[in-house]
């Protein structure tokens, strides 16, 4: 597709050239042919466009779709996060169950142990001797019937050790099993997530280059459309004098508009200085070094931004690594870009005067700050603001 562009863009600077340097030669037919070319050339544009906006559409489609299922993934991913959280209170209350529960074992053991102690210091002979020791039959039965309750005692807490086992093994397990299972799922959900997430942001990656492809497609269309007018008027000129007359009514060919330095409206009113300029640079994000294809100009939050010349809004909206951007166009391919933004204050095919206000200054999309990223683009490729701006 880049490809295609630039083979576009190239044609345009030949037509443009060939405009300015031998018009007054060309024949009325030379002039018709000409005609037909550009119509051609013109056709094969719009069809590209049509073709680019049909791809925005269905991969705004796909976005869209996607951006439901991303959603619902979160949505699980908190509600396997809640359930962790709801877990990890009832481990922590079973913990303290478990504790309780350990420490009446703890008390049970030291008391069963202290009867066994006995038994095995006494054994039988020592609850005989309590027993023969009775001073009268009615003491006899009394201390016979002591012996017993020491006994059945011991079989109960003997029971009751065994069940207070049997409960902290129980928790152990269902602590154990609750904790690995939540735990699963929330790695699961996250890995699934991460990934929808990541799908989505090279569609909307894919999406904001078409986006770009379309704005160039229409500024090439547009000098399609200025140089097919260009003809016709030559043509028009040349039919009125004779059928073979030279068109020389000093009109300029289609092409780049030419610009002195500084005729450019500063961008951003009251802030005269730049914090990053065209060219290579360091990463204001992550590592290494990057072009820088326009100027960074600080301004506060929320600060005018202004349209450096009138112009046509071809793009207003959120761009990926731009934020919300402007892009204007002044004729003969010559493009501004005003990136960054807090908010838009004009929309998609509106005519704006020079200085007007058309957004608001912010720090969206890849931004360390509030500023306003100002470009000029030329037949699509960003050239230096410097001769435009004087700086």
């Amino acid at each position: 597709m880049k490809k295609y562009l630039r083979g576009f863009f190239a044609v345009t600077f030949a037509f443009s050239l060939a405009f300015s340097q031998v018009a007054d030669a060309k024949t009325l037919n030379e002039l018709k042919q000409e005609q037909s070319d550009l119509a051609n050339k013109k056709q094969q544009t719009q069809n590209a466009l049509n073709e680019t906006k049909a791809k925005q559409q269905d991969i705004s489609a796909e976005i869209e779709s996607l951006d439901k299922v991303v959603t619902e993934a979160q949505n699980q991913l908190d509600a396997v996060k809640t359930e962790l959280n709801e877990v990890t209170a009832r481990l922590a209350e079973s913990e303290i169950q478990l504790k309780e529960a350990t420490d009446k074992k703890e008390a049970q053991l030291k008391s069963f142990e202290t009867r066994i102690k006995f038994l095995h210091e006494n054994g039988s002979i020592g609850y005989l001797q309590i027993i023969l020791s009775a001073e009268s039959f009615t003491d006899f039965l009394t201390r016979m019937q002591y012996v017993n309750d020491i006994m059945n005692y011991d079989n109960k807490l003997l029971g009751e050790l065994k069940e207070s086992e049997r409960v902290i093994e129980e928790k152990t397990k269902e602590i154990a099993e609750d904790k690995t299972r939540v735990e699963v799922l929330v790695a699961e959900q996250q890995t699934k997530t991460d990934e929808l997430n990541a799908k989505m942001a090279e569609k909307q990656a894919t999406y904001s280059q078409y986006q770009l492809d379309a704005a160039k497609y229409e500024q090439e269309l547009a000098s399609w459309d200025k140089a097919s007018k260009e003809v016709e008027s030559l043509i028009a000129q040349a039919s009125a004098a004779s059928t073979r007359s030279s068109s020389n009514s000093g009109g300029s060919a289609m092409g780049n508009v030419t610009y002195t330095g500084g005729q450019f409206a500063w961008p951003v009113p009251g802030r005269s200085y730049i914090s990053s300029g065209y060219g290579y640079r360091s990463r204001p994000i992550g590592s290494g070094s990057e072009f820088h294809t326009g100027y960074d100009i600080p301004a506060s939050y929320g600060a005018n931004i202004v349209a450096a010349e009138a112009g046509t809004v071809i793009y207003a909206s959120y761009m990926n690594g731009y934020g919300y951007t402007v892009m204007i166009n002044h004729g003969g391919g010559l493009v501004t870009l005003y990136g960054h933004n807090s908010k838009l204050v004009v929309s998609k095919g509106d005519t704006v005067s020079r200085g007007q206000v058309i957004a608001k200054a912010g720090s969206t999309g890849n931004s360390t700050g509030n500023h306003c990223h100002f470009e000029v683009r030329l037949n699509g490729s960003h050239t230096s603001p410097k001769p435009y701006l004087g700086v």
